[in-house]
């Protein structure tokens, strides 16, 4: 339950996304893919640099021959965080609780806001919020999240990809922990937390719509489309380093070590390949040979 709850977490960095631009997508896009091969710079084997959604409905998952074949190349499996290790996951449950000396409540403006909010969270969500007064406004995020799916079932690649790892018996890491992931909010101003969901339950009704676009984009492989959408909505406006660029630079710095001692699966947020900043520049800039596998 926790490992399902902190996905929906990482899905709602995404799920919030609004955007108008129709879909541009063509097979000869130059990166029209979310699988990419890193070779050079005394690489004894190559490592792949793989593009995951956090969470998809079942129908639109998919997992290429091309994809199976290049993890099956590798030894270790490089996820943003370690879901498979159980500290990891008790690191993320303790992560979840306010301090002792806030509510959930405290995060509003004045009760009358708040109440507001807990009337629109009941009648959207179903939920009372009094049951979340100790814990942290991400796993409000998580819930609203969740009603973007229009699916009963969903998969998760990571998840997924941990089972395929554990069964070829490979190692498994995490390029950062929950607490700096989670650190990008908790450095938020209560105002913008409030704002934030506040936002969350007024763009509900454009969710379908957005995640739909998002799906579609991810389909067709398009990084680069869905990294500008995703720089471009609102929710990261005044926090693309924190939650991209920042992120990426530091993956880049230990990635090479990583990639030296074992030919690796590196998976992460399709949104952190692309662009100036994205991994893929970032590596070819280290001198890698970055090169797209369709």
């Amino acid at each position: 339950m926790m490992n399902k709850n902190y996905l929906l977490f990482l899905v709602s960095l995404f799920s919030q996304l609004f955007f108008q631009n129709k879909l541009q997508a063509q097979n000869n896009d130059k990166n029209n893919s979310i699988l990419w091969k890193v070779s050079g710079k005394k690489l004894a084997k190559p490592s792949y640099l793989f593009g995951t959604i956090h969470m998809i409905c079942d129908q639109d998952y998919f997992f290429t021959d091309k994809m199976q074949k290049a993890f099956d190349a590798t030894d270790k499996l490089v996820l943003e965080i370690n879901l498979a290790d159980m500290n990891t996951i008790m690191q993320y449950q303790q992560s979840m609780m306010l301090p002792p000396n806030k509510k959930l409540m405290n995060f509003f403006e004045s009760e009358e806001s708040y109440e507001r909010f807990s009337s629109r969270f009941q009648k959207q969500i179903g939920l009372s919020t009094e049951g979340f007064q100790t814990l942290k406004p991400i796993v409000l995020l998580s819930l609203i999240s969740q009603k973007g799916f229009q699916c009963d079932k969903t998969s998760s690649y990571e998840m997924n990809l941990i089972e395929m790892s554990k069964k070829n018996g490979n190692e498994i890491a995490g390029l950062e922990t929950t607490m700096s992931q989670l650190k990008i909010f908790d450095d938020m101003k209560d105002s913008e937390i409030e704002a934030l969901l506040n936002s969350s339950l007024d763009d509900m009704e454009k969710d379908n719509k957005t995640q739909a676009q998002m799906i579609t984009y991810y389909k067709a492989q398009d990084i680069d489309h869905l990294y500008n959408l995703i720089i471009e909505s609102k929710e990261f406006q005044n926090h693309e380093d924190a939650l991209i660029n920042d992120r990426n630079k530091n993956w880049a710095e230990l990635l090479p070590e990583i990639m030296s001692e074992r030919p690796c699966f590196v998976a992460v947020g399709a949104g952190h390949l692309s662009g100036e900043k994205g991994l893929i520049q970032l590596l070819k800039n280290k001198g890698y040979t970055v090169e797209m596998v369709k």
